[in-house]
């Protein structure tokens, strides 16, 4: 299920086996706090938390399979562990096959899902994936007027697009911006443009988008401002590489936006986007600066190229 869909689902439903995966560390966290919630009362004696990658498998059982304490419930909760190989979880699934009545177990991965599958087959999946902009819209508006402050629907999809949908960013955003009009006011667009730090990731879209409408000039100050703000160069030079490789790969096929999304492990969203752009390209040349990206970067690891000289070199060759 998708994580908006979790707290419903918890009015008269509590499974045993919780599987929560997806890139959005604070939705992964208030997932993990719904359940909580949910399952127990006396958390302090009933919840139990595994965080550590030298944890074993014996603990981890023989916790699931101890009894709450003056609760109905127990939840025990599985975090970053250091898994390589599935087999290692064997015990974990086998435990899956038969868990106790009174203990929910979550396992929280957001890495190495694969590794999981035969847990996962087992457990009520939560998705964690970023949301899109609609339910980001929601969520903010609903936060904001706990605060007493609205937002404008042009500084709304800013502050979605700076923070490249990470809710995690998000919420720390929303807060602060709250915190700078005070209660009964209105945040602007001009308020977020002096109060948000753009993600990365927005700047080379803004860079790419500049490049697609043939402005030149405007796509070499953004990286020349990335580079004063101390971004790595080989950092660019990546994200660069990578979003013309999503507009190739985008445009080269026929399937839908949500399975183009699945198989980049980005948003549909930014796959339309990524279409968009790349058919002011075309194939041809989308493939030409993919091929020179991948040849600088050899160029850089063997010693041939600065980096700094790589980067100038693909952007204003980009930019031609």
């Amino acid at each position: 299920m998708k994580f908006q869909d979790l707290k419903k689902n918890l009015v008269n439903n509590l499974p045993n086996l919780f599987f929560i995966k997806g890139e959005d560390a604070f939705l992964r966290d208030k997932a993990v706090e719904m359940i909580k919630n949910r399952a127990v009362t006396l958390k302090e004696l009933n919840v139990i938390c595994f965080d550590d990658e030298s944890t074993d498998m014996v603990s981890i059982i023989n916790s699931c399979r101890s009894l709450p304490m003056m609760d109905e419930h127990k939840v025990v909760i599985l975090k970053n562990l250091a898994i390589k190989k599935a087999e290692e979880l064997a015990p974990l699934v086998q435990y899956a096959s038969s868990p106790v009545d009174t203990t929910i177990l979550v396992v929280v991965a957001n890495e190495n899902i694969a590794l999981y599958k035969k847990y996962e087959e087992k457990a009520v999946v939560v998705d964690c994936s970023y949301l899109d902009g609609v339910m980001l819209s929601k969520l903010i508006v609903t936060e904001l007027s706990k605060r007493k402050v609205q937002i404008n629907q042009d500084a709304l999809n800013a502050v979605i697009e700076y923070c490249n949908y990470d809710y995690t960013r998000i919420s720390n955003e929303v807060i602060k911006l709250s915190n700078f009009v005070g209660d009964g006011q209105i945040i602007n667009l001009e308020t977020v443009k002096q109060n948000v730090t753009k993600d990365v990731e927005y700047d080379i879209f803004e860079f790419t988008n500049a490049v697609s409408g043939r402005d030149g000039k405007t796509a070499i100050s953004i990286v020349k401002n990335l580079l004063m703000h101390k971004e790595p160069p080989i950092k660019l030079m990546v994200l660069i590489h990578n979003s013309f490789r999503r507009m190739f790969f985008a445009l080269s096929t026929t399937a839908d936006n949500e399975t183009v999304a699945s198989q980049l492990g980005t948003k549909p969203y930014a796959v339309k986007i990524a279409r968009e752009q790349g058919a002011k390209f075309g194939i041809a040349k989308l493939k030409k600066f993919m091929d020179l990206g991948a040849k600088l970067d050899f160029d850089i690891k063997n010693g041939k190229m600065a980096e700094e000289n790589a980067l100038i070199f693909f952007v204003t060759s980009i930019c031609a």
